[in-house]
């Protein structure tokens, strides 16, 4: 198979159907074109840069929306309220405001590296970014706070709107619906690993291969969004370790999926992880015994993998009349963001590419390309390879965007007449865009083709007539990854694997205290959130590891699954502490 083909075939398993992604894909649709028509009624300008953040959502339940809307919304409204405030305070000199820009850039991005709400504090840096650059335009300074103010009603719009939406066509049972997704996806892999157990292989193999590899595709991205829904709506029906046999439970399909391209003879070792998912849905059947020797390693590990599952769901099954430790937590900052220089350095080279890329565009008085600015902001990821994976993400998507929106406008604007076929038009961008936002992988291009595109021809509430915004748009992106190279790739490199033993020391950290010391139920909380949610973030570091394009690559992928294996045998034994604590709950404190 050509590269080519290998591409293709990729593009084509990222954009295929799962189960969710088209009423996921109309929500967000839906959500756009009202906010659009909602906008251009009330003749409120600068929709077109709040449109794009409704797909940072991606939420189909109510309640996680909800928090998220509550994220977003607030971390403009903060970035607003300081941006105004230091102006005033500085009377608007250009050398304190440069400093006040350095200060939020370092701010916001310890917050975003140290604490549980990177969402908040990076649209507290993007929208502090966009306000100071403002005054830079010399406009004044009526003008420049109107157009503030303006920015936050349509973000507001925009957000007001898409909670409505999720509100009315959310899920309302989280917890069956998340119970029933996993046994699904359970009794598919015990149908397909018998089928792969018989001597000869039936028709039938290859459509239960073709729905595995459905489901590897989707990974947990349906599953993480059910769980944060129960987790924020019903947390005393939040399983226990649930967090982790999502991860196990998606990787488990990943290497389902590539055995089904494989001819095997290893009937026994299918057969017995088939015995097992069965056992994992229905106690009553017998376990099956470990593999032997002679089975694969591929097999064996899943095998491994599956049991670990099956020791979580014992340890949830039985703790389900145990006295529940309150799964939420007021803790905002990580446990060790203070202790680990991780954050701190991680914030200064946010903020010594944000200040070239601020002092490049300025010096050239080229105020189009403060995208690279933007670009140091919401691609500047903890480790090189998932830095790398999104920059390439939102290359791609500027370029996509872009040339959509100039295509757009050469043809398709002078033609149009009306407000319902703007209307149109934008819905299938918009439709196009969300229905690739809901990626497995390339989630964020579909996020910077609805960027690029509104930029491009919703400037106003006249027809677009410019093409400048998108061809400054990709060249403040391409400048803004060439500084994230020089300082994020040579100085200062952290690879994904650096990042994933942060990872593991976090969890082997917590799993100390949890059996050596005393603690109180609130600390016990937010020690499995935290534990949680880094078991939610090993999984973007292990695929992101394939993008840290370097001389020692094999080495880095090679370690970087050698600390996830560790990191989950640490988080199998803290889940299992736990669970005895909850058993035992005068042991806590």
């Amino acid at each position: 198979m050509t590269r080519f083909e290998r591409l293709r075939s990729s593009l084509r398993a990222e954009l295929e159907p799962y189960p969710g992604r088209m009423s996921g894909t109309m929500i967000d649709t839906l959500s756009m074109v009202l906010a659009l028509v909602i906008a251009e009624t009330l003749r409120v300008p600068g929709i077109a840069l709040a449109l794009a953040l409704i797909l940072l959502l991606q939420r189909e339940s109510p309640g996680t929306t909800f928090r998220n809307v509550l994220q977003i919304f607030a971390g403009a409204a903060a970035a607003c309220a300081v941006a105004l405030f230091w102006v005033q305070l500085t009377d608007g000199t250009e050398v304190f405001r440069f400093i006040g820009f350095v200060l939020v850039v370092f701010t916001a991005g310890f917050c975003m590296a140290g604490t549980r709400y990177p969402l908040f504090f990076t649209l507290f840096g993007f929208y502090s970014f966009v306000n100071l650059a403002g005054w830079d335009t010399h406009r004044s300074a009526n003008a420049v706070v109107t157009a503030t103010l303006f920015n936050m009603a349509s973000l507001a719009i925009a957000l007001g709107t898409a909670g409505a939406v999720n509100f009315l066509f959310g899920s309302r049972h989280p917890a069956e619906e998340l119970q029933s997704e996993m046994n699904r996806r359970l009794e598919l892999l015990a149908a397909f690993h018998r089928e792969l157990s018989s001597t000869t292989r039936t028709s039938n193999v290859s459509r239960l291969h073709q729905r595995v590899v459905q489901y590897a595709h989707a990974g947990d991205i349906r599953l993480n969004q059910l769980y944060e829904e129960l987790r924020s709506s019903s947390p005393d029906r939040l399983p226990l370790g649930m967090r982790f046999r999502i991860s196990l439970l998606t990787r488990v399909l990943e290497r389902s999926s590539v055995l089904g391209f494989v001819s095997t003879t290893e009937c026994s070792g299918h057969l017995r992880i088939a015995e097992l998912c069965e056992h994992i849905l229905n106690p009553g059947k017998p376990r099956p015994p470990q593999p032997n020797k002679h089975t694969s390693t591929q097999l064996r590990e899943i095998f491994a993998e599956l049991s670990r599952y099956e020791e979580a769901t014992d340890d949830a099954r039985s703790s389900e009349d145990a006295p529940v430790v309150p799964p939420t937590s007021w803790r905002i900052f990580h446990s060790d963001a203070f202790t680990s220089p991780d954050a701190v350095l991680y914030s200064l080279k946010l903020t010594l590419s944000c200040v070239i890329c601020y002092i490049l565009y300025n010096a050239i008085a080229w105020p189009g390309i403060l995208t690279c600015v933007v670009t140091v902001l919401f691609t500047g990821l903890s480790s090189t390879g998932a830095m790398k994976q999104k920059q390439l993400y939102r290359l791609a998507g500027a370029a996509i965007g872009g040339a959509l929106a100039i295509l757009v406008e050469s043809l398709l604007f002078p033609n149009m007449d009306s407000v319902t076929s703007l209307v149109l038009v934008a819905a299938a961008v918009c439709m196009a865009s969300a229905w690739i936002s809901r990626s497995p992988g390339i989630g964020y291009v579909g996020v910077q083709i609805a960027f690029a595109f509104f930029l491009t021809d919703l400037p106003g509430f006249g027809p677009a007539s410019q093409i400048a915004p998108a061809r400054d748009r990709v060249i403040g992106i391409a400048l803004g990854v060439l500084v994230m190279w020089f300082v994020f790739d040579q100085i200062w490199p952290t690879r994904p694997s650096d990042a994933l033993e942060s990872i593991r020391s976090r969890v082997q950290n917590n799993l100390k205290l949890l059996s050596t010391q005393s603690l109180s139920r609130e600390t016990l909380s937010a020690m499995r959130a935290e534990v949680s949610s880094d078991m939610a973030q090993m999984q973007n570091l292990i695929s992101s590891a394939w993008f840290d394009f370097s001389a020692d690559q094999h080495r880095e992928l090679a370690r970087s699954r050698r600390i996830t294996r560790q990191t989950e045998a640490a988080a199998a034994e803290f889940y299992s502490h736990l669970h005895r604590l909850r058993q035992h709950p005068s042991h806590s404190g």
